[in-house]
């Protein structure tokens, strides 16, 4: 609010040499900066009050080797979230299949068991659509919690599942 005033102090001063401009420039790049510091900080005390660590969750999700599933899109829903959906591009795609972890979302979550659903869409090796579903409860613990949600091949089946780690 200080720097604000300033600037506004300074935006009304009369220019009255290259001198005196150059200064004044050089105090309105200043002030700038400190109300660019300033958001910062507020928009980090803002994110520690609004979700404290005991309601921190992460979701991600990577594509071990990718031979027999291709992901078209990806829906994860749980009791109190907001669902979490993802449609893939070719180029995503192929970062996933080159070792990528993509984050897909922070959440809110507070302790307790959670039921979690997601459904990959894509298709197999042969081209056909397929549909992976994962359901699992979690449980979260007054610590932030990731989750990674792996599409991994299965060679003996000649197929992929999907797999959640939790950490």
């Amino acid at each position: 609010m200080k720097s604000s005033v300033l600037l506004l102090a300074l935006l009304s001063l009369p220019l009255s040499g290259h001198a005196e401009d150059a200064q004044i420039t050089q105090d309105i790049a200043a002030v700038k900066r400190s109300v660019l510091e300033l958001n910062k900080d507020l928009y980090e005390l803002e994110e520690a009050l609004i979700s404290p660590a005991t309601l921190r969750a992460a979701l991600y999700f990577s594509l071990n080797s990718g031979e027999y599933f291709e992901p078209l899109s990806l829906e994860i829903t749980s009791p109190g979230i907001t669902p979490v959906q993802h449609i893939y591009t070719e180029r995503q795609v192929n970062t996933l299949r080159m070792g990528a972890v993509q984050p897909l979302a922070d959440i809110n979550l507070g302790p307790g068991a959670h039921p979690l659903r997601a459904v990959i869409r894509g298709v197999d090796d042969q081209g056909q659509p397929q549909e992976l579903v994962l359901e699992q409860v979690v449980e979260k613990t007054d610590k932030p919690l990731l989750m990674e949600i792996v599409v991994r091949d299965d060679k003996d089946k000649q197929g992929a599942r999907a797999e959640l780690h939790v950490w």
